[in-house]
């Protein structure tokens, strides 16, 4: 299991922005390549309890910071990921403490 918070993405978005457009250490070729390495700066300069207002404002998208329920749809501050692999983490399952106490209380009806 993991524990995923909206101050964790925002946390670590510079590096998870660099993961996504940067191999090997060369910025992908893009007609906005100025504009990748740019935002990348700046996210780097944020501080680690940055609003999340701030991180998409940078970057123009809000799901840099997303940490949705995959059960309820909620973008909540907090999830619990489960069932995490390795070599899978696209598999794992991220459920809301909402969720987490209501999978809790349909488990002890039983």
């Amino acid at each position: 299991m993991i524990v995923v918070t909206k101050q964790k993405l925002i946390a670590t978005v510079a590096e998870r922005w660099q993961a996504a457009h940067q191999r090997r250490g060369e910025w992908f070729s893009t007609p906005t390549l100025a504009d990748v390495q740019r935002i990348h700066a700046a996210l780097v300069e944020l501080p680690a309890d940055a609003p999340e207002a701030a991180v998409i404002a940078l970057t123009g998208d809000n799901r840099w910071t997303q940490n949705r329920c995959h059960e309820c749809g909620v973008d909540s501050e907090v999830t619990v990921g489960l069932a995490r692999e390795i070599h899978h983490p696209t598999d794992t399952t991220y459920i809301c403490l909402s969720c987490l106490q209501d999978a809790l209380a349909l488990a002890q009806s039983e």
